[in-house]
């Protein structure tokens, strides 16, 4: 899919497109439909706009409005950190499923708007009340299932030592004692308090928002530089010559792999393998080193396709 991806994008631009009688995965595009995750981009967004395509929900139901959704994505949300706080793994994985469905009414609240304001393109309208509550539901329905998360860790954590920060579940034979239990060799393995669990949470949950805004800020700029039109034709050619390139590729595929939803997906993921603490405990810090760079990188090759094509 993102071969094919690459290849629509070598014969397109970003500038002047218009919506054909179906929808495409693949015209018309933007610079945030291309920079968002594969789920998103390859599931959530065909399936919910070929779902109004054929129910005509944004028609026949034209009562219902994006924000209606909106609160009703954001009720789930609240209804799965329930769930995700439970020691059962699976009310874990119903909880996952749940959120699943909050991220898919997600999508579907923005085909809602665009059927109702005759809009195409993929692409943020923050001149609208409705982006900001969806930006503020979003994010609070995040934190509270992240919540859940750390109440569940409060009741279940592995146990941890002095010479290592966690151990794997089953890797290693643990017997009671007074103080906590020891492995075969006689170490001392203690449960981790809760301040050191909300910690953990608090660095990926962090990682979340940041990845988030810093996404949202950086596919604004990315469409500033190769989706404004332009009245001169040296500028435009330049424009499209800059697109089509390589190294522009690279760049927005690295906020594939790095946005938001991206993390969250890899986080239902572990949440569903019930492997979530090991998960937090290797992104901790490592997590912030990659956006941190990826940020960078961004705003770089922004600057150097604007540089390029003569425009502030």
């Amino acid at each position: 899919m993102d071969v094919i991806l690459y290849v629509t994008i070598q014969d397109t631009t970003f500038t002047d497109q218009t919506r054909g009688e179906s929808y495409s995965m693949f015209h018309p595009l933007s610079a945030k439909l291309v920079m968002s995750d594969h789920t998103n981009h390859y599931f959530m967004v065909p399936t919910t706009e070929i779902f109004d395509e054929l129910t005509r929900f944004s028609k026949v139901f034209f009562f219902v409005t994006p924000n209606m959704v909106t609160i009703t994505h954001f009720i789930l949300a609240l209804v799965a950190s329930k769930f995700v706080s439970s020691e059962n793994l699976k009310h874990r994985r119903i909880a996952v499923v749940i959120y699943e469905f909050r991220i898919w009414l997600d999508s579907l609240d923005g085909v809602i708007y665009r059927s109702h304001a005759h809009e195409t393109v993929y692409k943020s309208n923050k001149s609208t009340l409705g982006y900001y509550m969806d930006t503020t539901l979003d994010v609070l329905g995040g934190v509270a299932f992240n919540l859940g998360v750390v109440f569940f860790l409060f009741k279940g954590a592995p146990l941890i030592s002095k010479t290592q920060e966690y151990i794997l579940p089953f890797c290693k034979p643990a017997v009671p004692t007074e103080n906590g239990v020891t492995n075969g060799n006689g170490e001392k393995y203690t449960k981790p308090s809760k301040k050191f669990i909300f910690w953990k949470c608090w660095c990926f949950g962090f990682q979340i928002f940041m990845a988030s805004g810093s996404w949202d800020k950086r596919t604004e700029q990315m469409g500033e530089a190769l989706e404004t039109n332009l009245k001169n034709d040296a500028q435009t050619t330049l424009q499209t010559s800059m697109l089509h390139s390589f190294s522009t590729w690279l760049v927005m595929y690295m906020w594939r792999l790095c946005d938001g939803q991206s993390l969250f997906q890899v986080f239902l993921v572990v949440i569903f393998m019930d492997k979530v603490w090991e998960f937090l405990n290797f992104v901790q810090y490592i997590g912030y080193v990659i956006l941190i760079s990826v940020n960078v990188i961004t705003v770089v090759h922004v600057n150097h396709i604007k540089n390029v094509i003569g425009i502030k």
